[in-house]
């Protein structure tokens, strides 16, 4: 079996260019610099807007989202796909609701679509709480699902609190609301105990009303026995009714601009940049059917329903 055709659910390239000159998507420290992501025969990539929760949250977004208007004019060899990580990038914690709706509202006309938006980080903000919180949805973040569904947005579950993540469910069932859930990239804690991975419970949830979940490359999310470890991770999604909605969600990033020092090393050296896809999945020794619905066809088959 020979595949050399990837898509990717999340990386932090735009993140890495806001850092302004003498930056470049050529610049082997962003992780998911353009070469790499030829190597690494990626054809569709989604660019997440990342911003922290405190003042300028929206100005950093709005570089970002410059930054990635000019890389789609410049790399159409890549379909490019625009995604917002954490709701504090659209919305200030002091500004009004309306400045946030239609900021969001302004950025999807704009970039044509964005394809998902989670509400939180790590840490709390006016929407609801993040993963290392126990807060659940708050009055604005309601309203910011209702917008999410009006626009057609999946909302992204990989850096809620669970208990936002259920609010989100119970919010979207009591208000008849067609909105998808998905996991942009996040593991499974059962097998690897962090908060930022899925219970199992929530990514049933999430492949039972439709949604996909991307395996993650960050070391303290898979197992330090990274290629063994991503193989359990992925035959776990696969028992728990995901076989055709797991996809790659790599989270690679430039290490120096998140500067999480438990974390690190954050990738297992030669699975740390987004050429090596190819020889995760040769290393992986997957069936067949399992290869091709990973490596890119069950993405595919989730964005054209979406």
């Amino acid at each position: 079996m020979k595949h050399t055709h990837f898509a990717d659910l999340h990386c932090d390239l735009l993140l890495y260019l806001a850092g302004g000159p003498p930056r470049t998507a050529f610049d082997p420290n962003a992780r998911s610099s353009v070469p790499f992501l030829k190597q690494g025969g990626v054809e569709f990539q989604t660019l997440a807007v990342y911003t922290e929760t405190a003042p300028g949250s929206t100005a950093s977004a709005s570089k970002q989202i410059a930054c990635l208007k000019k890389t789609v004019q410049e790399f159409p060899e890549i379909t490019w796909m625009p995604a917002i990580e954490n709701g504090s990038g659209v919305i200030e914690e002091g500004e009004s609701l309306e400045a946030g709706l239609k900021r969001l509202e302004q950025w999807h006309r704009e970039l044509k679509k964005i394809l998902y938006l989670s509400l939180t980080w790590n840490t709390e903000n006016r929407l609801g709480g993040g993963n290392f919180t126990d807060v659940g949805l708050k009055p604005d973040g309601e309203v910011f699902l209702e917008k999410l569904a009006e626009l057609g947005i999946c909302i992204d579950f990989s850096h809620t609190s669970d208990r936002l993540a259920y609010d989100i469910l119970n919010y979207i069932d009591k208000r008849g609301l067609k909105l998808q859930p998905i996991a942009s990239h996040s593991n499974f804690r059962k097998l690897c105990d962090m908060k930022r991975n899925l219970p199992d419970e929530l990514a049933k949830e999430i492949f039972r009303r439709g949604g996909v979940i991307g395996m993650n490359f960050v070391r303290k999310f898979v197992g330090d026995d990274f290629i063994p470890a991503l193989r359990r991770h992925i035959e776990h999604g696969v028992a728990l009714g995901g076989e055709e909605q797991l996809c790659f969600g790599a989270d690679f990033f430039c290490t120096a601009d998140v500067p999480l020092k438990d974390f690190e090393p954050y990738f297992v050296e030669g699975y740390d940049n987004s050429s090596c896809y190819p020889k995760v999945i040769k290393e992986l020794k997957l069936s067949e059917s399992l290869t091709e619905g990973l490596s890119s066809k069950n993405l595919y088959a989730f964005l054209k329903e979406h």
